[in-house]
């Protein structure tokens, strides 16, 4: 009776209890040889009892269950529950949402029999031996994960030198970076873990994977090598293998990167996670990867291609809002670098970032557009500014009147556009922002100091703006949503103009795209021209 009742009726039956369920089976039964003794030997208390005793409830038959397993295959227990099982409102369709009152949590305590002031004693209102139940919950594999003292000690990170050329796009470089690193023998090396949801190749890893090969309990040769197809990627699996292939399932992703994440807190041993996947497809997983920085899980994400410039490929590969999500996500620390330097420098940071007691998780977005580099050697200054989030890449002069702001893969655009003023507005500054994570970061703490009447130098922003003259025209420009960078108005109360992204889907090449888009060089001029305008009025 119970297999064929539809769940929704033995949910009402569940939450009405009473004589409901004896009424319903004289019906439904009616004519049962032994239904007559089955309901007189039960009062309406212990009939209700009986048939919301589902086998999800019992732990004995739980417990059978999982012994009857005998081999090491994976296996899926359906296990039926009453939500809500014990309490007033079992059953109920809207108790999702519901609250027991005053007496009726006086009257589950009392069934529960636990007493008034020791609510939170373990073994109250259990029929244990509390010394046992003690000594038994103190050997559980939770019990005995690393102890703060017992952590693996950091891993050194050595300086990470840029990969050569005078025109690169960030995720080349990443893979390069990545490549190299596999070459070598190196505590640093030898703790990466990648992980890719069947983009590994096309994000740059394949450099990697063939240095350090792909993970499989079992050893497995790569079958087109052995049938001798062509392919510059080598996919043997073995044990000792450093990359983690999935399939399409970004979700599955931020699972994996969570697991891997938490391997120094639960088990002692340090790992440094390395997920790629697409940028826009970030938001598929993000409830597992909210979850993930929210039990304090260290990795890095690598989301290439972004924005617009991954052009012709087009429609929902496009990513726009990522930025955002960067900025929102607590936990995470989101980098926006247009130059293979500044990739190299983040990356040195963010694995030292991973494994430090206050550090967090890290998320870079890549560009697949290659862009000229600016051929220099890295001063402590700038790098500095890199990693805090923001740098003058052409630096204003005292009171200057506009300075354009710009974040990742738009630096040709925006330095284009800086060098076109350079005759009429010869004062103008270009600053790069690397983080707007960071620097948005960084003043909001700054303000939340002040506002507490506690003392403290200004935030970085605010150092970097400090040179512009207070009515100055500040135009921000992002391949992402405007938002990222158009707060930066608020730091200093000048008149921002923020371009970007704001829709998606037209499939064209990088100039096209970036003029439709409005994140061109002939854009950043007339909203330069129009902030001079309406400075001037």
């Amino acid at each position: 009776w119970i297999d064929d009742c539809p769940n929704q009726l033995y949910s009402a039956f569940t939450f009405k209890g009473g004589s409901v369920w004896r009424e319903r089976l004289k019906v439904d039964l009616k004519g049962t040889s032994g239904l007559k003794e089955l309901l007189d030997g039960h009062d309406d208390a212990s009939l209700h009892a009986l048939m919301t005793n589902l086998g999800g409830h019992d732990m004995e038959t739980v417990l059978d269950a999982f012994r009857a397993v005998d081999d090491d295959r994976p296996h899926c227990f359906v296990a039926y529950t009453v939500k809500g099982y014990g309490l007033p409102l079992a059953g109920h369709k809207d108790n999702h949402a519901g609250l027991m009152n005053p007496d009726q949590m006086a009257a589950f305590k009392r069934t529960m029999r636990i007493r008034d002031g020791r609510e939170w004693e373990p073994a109250e209102g259990l029929d244990l031996d509390e010394a046992a139940l003690r000594s038994f919950l103190a050997e559980t594999p939770f019990a005995g994960r690393a102890r703060s003292e017992d952590r693996a000690p950091m891993i050194s990170v050595p300086e990470i030198a840029p990969p050569a050329g005078s025109s690169l796009a960030t995720q080349a470089a990443f893979g390069k970076i990545l490549n190299d690193l596999g070459r070598e023998t190196s505590a640093l090396a030898d703790r990466i873990v990648t992980a890719s949801p069947d983009v590994t190749v096309s994000t740059n890893l394949g450099g990697w994977v063939n240095q350090r090969r792909l993970f499989h309990r079992d050893p497995r040769v790569d079958l087109f090598r052995e049938e001798k197809v062509a392919s510059p990627q080598r996919w043997d699996m073995s044990p000792r293998g450093q990359h983690i292939e999935l399939g399409i399932a970004e979700n599955n992703l931020f699972l994996l990167l969570a697991e891997l994440g938490l391997a120094e807190p639960l088990f002692g041993a340090r790992l440094l996670p390395i997920g790629t996947l697409y940028d826009p497809f970030i938001s598929r997983g993000l409830d597992a990867l909210n979850y993930a920085c929210y039990q304090g899980a260290r990795f890095m994400v690598v989301a290439t291609p972004s924005g617009m410039a991954l052009a012709p490929e087009g429609g929902a590969h496009q990513s726009v809002l990522t930025p955002l999500i960067g900025m929102g996500q607590d936990g995470l620390t989101y980098f926006d670098p247009a130059y293979v330097d500044e990739l190299a420098a983040i990356l040195a940071w963010g694995f030292e970032h991973l494994q430090r007691e206050d550090g967090g998780s890290v998320y870079l977005r890549l560009s697949t557009r290659a862009i000229r580099q600016p051929g220099r050697v890295l001063d402590e200054a700038t790098r500095d500014g890199i990693i805090g989030g923001g740098y003058w890449l052409r630096e204003p002069q005292p009171g200057a009147e506009v300075a354009i702001a710009y974040a990742g893969v738009v630096a040709p655009e925006a330095l284009e556009a800086f060098e076109s003023l350079a005759e009429d507005l010869p004062g103008a500054g270009l600053l790069a922002v690397t983080s707007p994570d960071r620097l948005h970061a960084e003043w909001t703490r700054a303000r939340r100091r002040r506002a507490s009447g506690a003392s403290g130098e200004a935030s970085r922003i605010e150092r970097l703006l400090r040179p512009l003259a207070p009515d100055a025209a500040l135009v921000t420009v992002i391949d992402g949503h405007p938002a990222t960078l158009s707060w930066m108005g608020a730091v200093r109360g000048h008149r921002t103009h923020g371009l970007g992204v704001e829709h998606f889907g037209q499939s064209a090449d990088v100039p096209d795209l970036f003029r439709i888009q409005g994140i061109d060089a002939a854009a950043i001029l007339d909203a330069v021209a129009g902030a001079l305008v309406e400075r001037r009025r």
